[in-house]
């Protein structure tokens, strides 16, 4: 066989061979696996000492300063951390409050703040563990422990509903709280507590109970009015009764007026004293003195035992 031929049929095996190994791995290669994909983890952006304001009318109502604040690019949310809060829903009423984490809704205008403390116009301070913010319709609220300190009023509650377009604030359970006055300090309990900020009254509902160094008066409803942060009056209404200096006083209706140590009982009121027992149109109880004034008296003995 010539060189040439030999060449011929070693390229033919060498060409054979290459056919039948590609062939093989062709048939038994393993499956293809998917390339992973990288989860995106770029959702959101941080940015550093920023500020967020809201606007109605033209006028700027809301803002919010935070030295981090992350905003998602896939949802209107923000996430801040020590942040400063101003709101304005009038514009003679400004509300400021810091937080040391939030989060805010763009689009709704709403959000959470934990760890806040909000500024009344310098006339109350008040803290709770969180705080729910809605800008748009002006309500502010949570579920947890509420402290406010006023300057002559603190209060203390479990739950609080406010609207700030109303002007009013909502204690919604377990209230507690002290009434400073010149003259004397007394402390309040009730299940709840509505105050209007306009008419500076307070409003305390259910089982009221007030304790004095030397007055306790329980009842069903109280209204307290101030002047210039100071308690004028009180008007209790609602199974009245009054203990003080050994004399107990019943009623529906009794009116406490502060600066001048008076009590005033109407609708039904009885006083009870030494065994004798009083009723008349109108009994006026003096606090400093202990006095009685009943008038048009009906007056009872009762033998001692």
């Amino acid at each position: 066989m010539s060189n040439r031929k030999i060449i011929i049929f070693v390229s033919f095996g060498f060409i054979a061979a290459s056919l039948l190994l590609a062939f093989y791995y062709f048939i038994s290669k393993p499956e293809r696996q998917p390339v992973p994909v990288a989860e995106d983890s770029n959702k959101a952006i941080v940015f550093k000492n920023v500020k967020y304001t809201g606007e109605r009318r033209g006028v700027v109502d809301w803002e919010l300063t935070a030295k981090v604040a992350r905003k998602y690019i896939d949802k209107p949310l923000i996430e801040l951390e020590d942040l400063k809060g101003l709101y304005k829903p009038k514009p003679d009423v400004s509300i400021e409050f810091t937080g040391t984490k939030g989060s805010m809704d763009t689009e709704n205008e709403s959000g959470k703040v934990d760890n806040v403390q909000v500024f009344y116009k310098g006339e109350y301070t008040l803290k709770s563990s969180y705080m729910d913010f809605d800008f748009k319709n002006g309500i502010t609220a949570t579920k947890d422990a509420v402290d406010i300190k006023g300057e002559k009023i603190d209060m203390r509650g479990i739950g609080l509903l406010a609207n700030t377009n109303e002007e009013t604030l909502r204690l919604l359970s377990e209230v507690g709280g002290i009434i400073a006055t010149e003259k004397a300090k007394y402390h309040f309990q009730s299940d709840t507590l509505l105050y209007y900020f306009q008419k500076a009254t307070y409003v305390l509902e259910g089982k009221v109970i007030l304790k004095g160094e030397d007055l306790n008066m329980v009842c069903d409803l109280v209204h307290i009015y101030s002047t210039d942060n100071e308690v004028d009056r009180i008007e209790a209404d609602g199974n009245v009764r009054v203990i003080s200096r050994g004399t107990v006083a019943k009623s529906e209706k009794a009116v406490y007026h502060f600066k001048e140590g008076r009590i005033v009982f109407t609708q039904s009121p009885r006083v009870f004293k030494d065994n004798v027992e009083m009723k008349g149109e109108r009994v006026i109880y003096t606090t400093t003195d202990g006095k009685l004034s009943v008038e048009r008296p009906k007056i009872r003995m009762e033998r001692g035992k």
